[in-house]
């Protein structure tokens, strides 16, 4: 189903690229900054695989990145939120409504996107790279 909202009590990844790994592994603000083209920040919904682990699911979502023909760097990380957590940190801190939408792609059935913010929302990005502990980051090659 196109445009879902997700449950709160479900968790999204996000590939964060090597350049917005800091030196401690973990993924800074610009790993969850929009770029001004962007409507909505790219995720991938982890309970679709219905897998009872979140590193089973990582694991899917490490195969669709495969599948498509993206290269996932040795430096790269996925980060794993939970979307009620990252809805309600950054309600409460910025004041945005953020929506986490299933939409699905014909090669990336799992695909997700965070709308509610834009380019020019830093503090949004601040909020979600905030809610990122350690044992929220997956390397992107195992």
């Amino acid at each position: 189903m196109t445009n879902q909202s997700l449950p709160n009590d479900d968790h999204i990844s996000r590939y964060c690229k090597p350049s917005a790994i800091d030196e401690s592994g973990m993924p800074m603000v610009n790993a969850f900054s929009l770029r001004q083209d962007e409507d909505h920040l790219s995720v991938n919904w982890l309970e679709y695989f219905d897998k009872t682990e979140l590193n089973a699911a990582v694991e899917r979502v490490r195969e669709v990145f495969h599948s498509k023909g993206f290269t996932l760097r040795p430096n790269g990380r996925f980060a794993v939120l939970n979307v009620g957590a990252a809805k309600t940190a950054v309600h409460e801190a910025v004041g945005c409504i953020l929506n986490i939408d299933h939409l699905p792609l014909s090669d990336d059935p799992s695909h997700a996107g965070i709308f509610g913010y834009s380019s020019e929302d830093l503090a949004v990005a601040v909020e979600l790279a905030a809610l990122v502990r350690s044992q929220d980051v997956h390397p992107a090659i195992p």
